[in-house]
């Protein structure tokens, strides 16, 4: 069935570019197609080819656009020194603002002074008489990226006699809100920029003192810390947040004393969230006796990542009571979270407190998840509790926390297991009782919502108009009794002789009369009441005033119509919540079964194959293969039992068993293999490939299935072959690549990076290095290859 593996060497020697595979890429840069020549230029800046300088300056004064702008990029991420006069050319002669843009950005230290004027001249103006611009008629100015752009540069390159520039392009009232780029070019202009920035820090206007404190944190002057320290004292609580975290930014020390005394609270919470110093009584303080709500829920998060001692920990224990009840979910959540990490007796009775009193589901989640750290009878009780819960949050976390104490050993472990076995089993909810609770929830439901809308302003029923469904007024007569639709289903027998009387002196009557002739009483037809507005709209005078008999329908009556509450539900569709309950129990127990190593825990599994919930086999399949990985084996009465079992029609619960044949003994693996490889089937091929790949095995139809129609198919036989074959499987690898335009070129070069330089990767090189010579489809499906390579390349 396979052929074997061949021995790959653990760490594979990265690849590398041929010369020959080197010179044809660069020439292609220089004479290919726009298309062609952009990505040459791109797979030659990922393989950071010295070589390719010269191509690349020529290739910035292309014709094409989207390639002079390509090849300045790739020549600033070369690093490429000595380049000032191009990227100056660029920027005075290019008119796309995205090549001016890359070259701003590849000006270095050194070409300072030559550029100086310039950059001078685009922070305040556009200069079209000196500089090539784009269509004037645009939407858009590109000179107002480009004026950005050059203030930045002028900053990085620490241009100070820019500075009064600067200042006249951010006070330009017709000009773009540059305030942020000016104070941010500001830091980098040494002892001139920095008294910049302290005189905006003194001026009146609190968002420029602001923005002078965010700046501040990028300056090399020594005195910014002192000057952020000022700012830190601040009448203004935004001024004082700014320079606070900026601090924090530049890693210098904070009062934290002090600040946790600020009147803002915004300077309180983001001391409790940020501070590295802060101690854990603070926090606690903070969470037990500050006023404002973000500033405790932030210093209680703050505390999950602390280790508390007793008397710390008896002062969070003290708000269970009826403070805590104010609060809302998210603190109560965050403070469970921290009363469960301490594993504390006091602690475990808060939480019992708290899930008796805080009914919320948010809260009721987070206090079983806080009970996994308690190894005590009761929390079970509370857990399997949980487990039926109406709220899939309380369900899942209960779950969660059963399977972590099942986990472990004792008394509790093992009742923890059998919880979740009979979870697993749905022997906590089942799928009827399930029903029944959400039919008698929505009853309730719908007497709540619509049991006031039949009544009166006295609360009965007399002065109601009643309408029929076309809309016509139903007397109200309350002598009148009620006709009900049982009474015309359930009609009395009748007398077979009166009827067959009937039927003859019916027959004697249309004998008596001549052909032709008709009785008087039957000369006019009367149609069938239409509606009173169709009457109305026809003259039917005497149809418009005709009254409709009243009908009211009993419960019986519903119930046969369906449309009584238990058959008729109306209610809002939430992804959240799952429709069956019952259903959604047993596939998480049996997805977290998977993570357990108890042998007790299999014949559930294999009982749930026999489910006829998809998903729950898909589970039960997944959750026996990742037991089969950590090591618990099935025996051989297991493996007959799941062979035997009746072809299954979704196709993920054959993937999934598929895999867990992987584990199988090769007398049961064998044939399965064999039959889904050979079949008609393409997602039955790819989980079969995918299974002989975790047994590193080759099947003998992976080359047919490497021609397969199907891309799925051809990208799993394209990547066992990568990952098994040696060089001669070069050409059929590189035609499943470059079939549908290049569909997997991604999956080739992917599964090449990984095996480095081989027998294979060598002919594939060779292959693509063929591709390029010709100008195609293939040249550029060959190029975008040799892009990702190189980028996987330089990574190692």
């Amino acid at each position: 069935m396979a052929q074997p593996k061949p021995s790959i060497p653990l760490k594979p020697e990265a690849l590398a570019l041929g010369s020959d595979l080197e010179n044809t890429m660069l020439q292609i840069v220089q004479s290919g197609s726009p298309a062609e020549q952009c990505l040459a230029i791109k797979a030659a800046g990922q393989w950071g080819l010295p070589s390719a300088r010269n191509v690349l300056l020529e290739a910035t004064r292309n014709d094409d656009p989207d390639v002079r702008g390509d090849a300045l990029q790739t020549l600033v991420k070369l690093g490429e020194k000595g380049l000032g006069e191009t990227f100056l050319w660029s920027l005075r002669n290019d008119p796309v603002s995205e090549s001016k843009i890359a070259a701003l950005s590849g000006l270095q230290a050194e070409d300072r002074e030559l550029a100086a004027p310039l950059l001078r001249k685009l922070s305040v103006e556009s200069f079209d008489d000196e500089i090539a611009w784009e269509d004037e008629n645009a939407d858009w100015d590109d000179w107002l990226d480009v004026q950005k752009e050059a203030i930045r540069t002028i900053g990085r390159l620490g241009i100070e006699e820019a500075l009064d520039d600067l200042m006249t392009a951010a006070k330009d009232e017709f000009g773009q809100e540059l305030w942020r780029e000016v104070f941010e070019a500001y830091a980098g202009l040494g002892r001139p920029g920095f008294l910049a920035l302290l005189d905006a820090g003194q001026s009146a206007s609190e968002r420029q003192r602001s923005r002078a404190a965010r700046a501040l944190g990028t300056s090399s002057d020594p005195h910014a810390l002192k000057a952020l320290g000022g700012l830190c004292q601040d009448k203004s609580v935004d001024v004082r947040l700014a320079a606070l975290e900026t601090m924090l930014e530049r890693g210098a020390p904070l009062s934290d004393a002090q600040l946790i005394e600020d009147p803002s609270p915004l300077i309180r919470s983001m001391t409790a969230a940020k501070s590295p110093t802060i101690s854990v009584d603070d926090l606690v303080n903070l969470v037990v006796h500050d006023d404002d709500r973000t500033v405790r829920l932030a210093a209680i998060r703050r505390l999950s990542e602390r280790n508390l001692k007793s008397t710390q920990l008896g002062k969070l224990v003290d708000l269970t009571g009826a403070k805590l009840r104010g609060e809302r979910e998210d603190f109560v959540s965050a403070l469970v979270d921290v009363l469960g990490r301490s594993k504390s007796e006091e602690a475990f009775q808060a939480l019992q407190e708290i899930k008796t009193h805080n009914p919320k589901p948010e809260v009721q989640r987070s206090v079983l998840s806080a009970l996994a750290y308690f190894q005590k009878p009761e929390v079970l009780e509370y857990l399997a509790e949980g487990i039926t819960s109406k709220s899939q949050m309380v369900r899942l976390s209960a779950l969660a926390s059963v399977s972590a104490l099942s986990d472990g050993d004792g008394e509790v472990a093992d009742n923890a297991a059998a919880i979740l076995l009979l979870a697993a089993q749905g022997d906590l909810v089942s799928e009827e009782m399930d029903t029944e609770n959400e039919e008698k929830q929505g009853g309730e439901e719908e007497q709540k919502q619509f049991g006031a809308r039949a009544r009166d302003d006295d609360g009965g029923t007399k002065n109601r108009i009643v309408l029929d469904r076309d809309g016509n007024i139903i007397p109200q007569d309350e002598t009148d009794e009620p006709v009900k639709l049982s009474d015309y289903r359930k009609p009395e027998p009748k007398n077979d002789d009166a009827e067959d009387a009937d039927q003859t002196q019916a027959q004697s009557v249309v004998l008596d009369r001549g052909e032709g002739e008709q009785s008087e009483e039957t000369a006019e037809i009367v149609a069938f009441p239409q509606s009173t507005l169709a009457a109305i709209l026809q003259g039917d005078v005497e149809q418009a005033e005709f009254a409709e008999e009243k009908i009211d329908l009993s419960d019986e009556d519903l119930k046969f119509l369906e449309l009584a509450q238990s058959t008729l539900k109306k209610k809002r569709v939430r992804p959240d919540v799952a429709s069956n309950a019952a259903q959604e129990i047993r596939r998480i127990a049996v997805r977290l079964i998977g993570e357990q190593k108890l042998t007790v825990f299999t014949p559930v599994l294999l009982a749930a194959m026999e489910s006829r919930d998809d998903e729950l086999r898909v589970a039960a399949l997944t959750a026996l293969a990742t037991r089969s990985g950590n090591g618990v084996t099935l025996s051989q009465a297991d493996w007959s039992f799941l062979v035997n079992l009746p072809p299954d029609n979704y196709a993920p619960s054959r993937a999934a068993f598929l895999d867990l044949l992987s584990f199988a003994p090769d007398a049961v693996a064998a044939p399965r293999f064999e039959a889904a490889l050979s079949g008609n089937d393409p997602a039955d091929q790819a989980a079969a490939l995918n299974a002989c790949m975790t047994l590193q095995t080759l099947p003998t139809q992976i080359g047919e299935l490497l021609r397969s129609d199907d891309r799925t198919t051809r990208r799993a036989a394209l990547k066992g072959m990568c990952a098994s074959a040696d060089g001669d499987a070069a050409d059929a690898l590189f035609e499943a690549a470059f079939k549908e335009s290049g569909a997997l070129w991604s999956e080739l070069s992917a599964a090449i990076g990984k095996r480095g330089v081989c027998d294979l990767t060598t002919s594939i090189m060779t292959k693509l290095q063929d591709a390029c010579a010709v100008s195609g489809a293939g040249r550029i499906i060959a190029l975008e290859i040799l892009a990702d390579l190189g980028k996987t390349a330089r990574a190692e």
